[in-house]
């Protein structure tokens, strides 16, 4: 009877970490804003600092 108990106790606990669907749809939509976000500034660093070189590099060919 006391493995029985300890079973019971075990599923309980595996049930109790478990998010409730609207939760972990907001965290999902919360993760895929900042993944978006993410993207986008990697998206201006890169252009700015290719335009930059860009700039920089017809500069110095100029001269």
């Amino acid at each position: 009877m006391n493995t029985f108990r300890t079973r019971n106790a075990r599923r309980a606990e595996s049930r109790a970490h478990r998010l409730d669907p609207r939760q972990e749809s907001r965290f999902s939509l919360a993760l895929v804003l900042l993944m978006g976000l993410a993207t986008l500034s990697v998206m201006a660093t890169t252009q700015m600092l290719t335009g930059h070189n860009q700039g920089t590099t017809s500069l110095y060919a100029s001269q």
